[in-house]
């Protein structure tokens, strides 16, 4: 019996849901099975995937129906025989159905929907694969808007976080050019650690340091990650004259180093299925900021385990930045309570479980 699992990711850039494929293979590797990732080479992908230890599988990706794609994964398909193979971005989920259909013993196919760009096809979950996991009861309630959806193919599976990991992860040093940045530019700190999109709310925090910068000269704003804005938002910093208070960071690694030392973790989002940062922010019992919207409310007791706030508003997020640095008592308290309540309801040993449920596999991982 096979105990191969193939991932598919044709997004070049690596952000909360790459990430968390990634530690998805980890885990099923540590239970036994075999997991592979196909993803567009020379990709940032596959650059972190392999620095991970993680076997890849290169494969262009190229358009929704792009034919060598799909011809070579259904070699590979047909070579190694998965009982379960997982999509996740647009392309590589067309492109995988398709070849998998073209062999004999087709695997179960299980795509993750973080996100729903545009309308809900019902066909592409009623049809195209066997099932959908979702990282939230919002997003559930979003696609079965759509009443042609077949409820019993959108299952919440909350994602697994490796607490342990992030905590080791936690005491190693910042990147030389971060670190460097912050001798120069000391004072307390907030970050924020998402894809540069619009929807993440990036140019709400920008606009609240731009008011927070008269009274809180030393505060600092590091921003870590990659995406489509970083040129416009490198342009924001310079017009709000925030040079020598904001960094854009680009990626760094492990981020959990630099969450470890925020004052504050900050996820402004307007659009948000679940979110990450904040759960492992929380993780680390650091302080939380974050907006009231989508799947966020499910991992944030407001006034409990930290703050929501509505998306957007600069200057709700500007007091409230400055509350929680005028009283740092009661927002490490909730830190402490966002501690043990994220570390009892996102566990990778849960994630796993349910992923490999859902498939038809549970009973194999006592045996790995």
């Amino acid at each position: 019996m096979t105990k191969t699992i193939l991932f598919t990711e044709s997004s070049p850039n690596v952000g909360g849901q790459e990430l968390q494929l990634m530690q998805q293979m980890q885990q099923l590797a540590a239970a036994g099975y075999q997991p592979v990732l196909a993803c567009r080479p020379d990709s940032r992908v596959e650059q972190v995937a392999l620095q991970k230890g993680l076997s890849v599988l290169p494969v262009r990706f190229s358009n929704s129906v792009h034919l060598p794609s799909i011809a070579m994964l259904r070699r590979w398909l047909a070579t190694h025989r998965p009982r379960l193979a997982i999509c996740h971005s647009g392309h590589d989920s067309n492109n995988l159905a398709i070849a998998a259909r073209l062999v004999r013993q087709r695997p179960f196919l299980l795509r993750s929907r973080t996100y729903q760009p545009g309308k809900a096809s019902a066909w592409s979950y009623n049809t195209l694969v066997d099932a959908t996991m979702l990282p939230s009861h919002y997003l559930r309630d979003c696609l079965l808007q759509n009443p042609s959806i077949h409820p019993d193919k959108l299952h919440v599976i909350y994602p697994g976080i490796d607490f342990d990991r992030i905590r080791l992860d936690a005491g190693a040093d910042l990147p030389s050019s971060v670190q460097q940045w912050r001798d120069a530019h000391p004072g307390q700190l907030l970050v924020q650690a998402a894809m540069l999109r619009g929807e993440k709310g990036h140019q709400t925090i920008l606009e609240a340091m731009a008011r927070l910068q008269p009274r809180w000269p030393q505060l600092r704003y590091i921003i870590a990650g990659e995406g489509p804005e970083a040129g416009r938002l490198q342009a924001e910093i310079q017009r709000l004259g925030l040079g020598e208070q904001v960094l854009l960071a680009g990626m760094v690694q492990p981020v959990a180093a630099l969450l470890a030392r925020a004052d504050l973790v900050l996820m402004p989002s307007s659009y948000e299925p679940l979110g990450m940062s904040q759960i492992e922010a929380l993780s680390l019992a650091v302080p939380v900021l974050a907006s009231r919207t989508g799947g966020i409310p499910e991992t944030i007791h407001d006034g409990v385990t930290g703050q929501l706030l509505p998306p957007g508003d600069v200057a709700a997020w500007a007091a409230a930045i400055e509350q929680a640095l005028s009283d740092s008592a009661t927002v490490q308290a909730q830190a402490r309570a966002g501690q043990t309540d994220v570390h009892r309801r996102f566990s990778p040993r849960s994630n796993t479980a349910s992923l490999l449920a859902l498939a038809g596999l549970s009973s194999e991982t006592s045996d790995s």
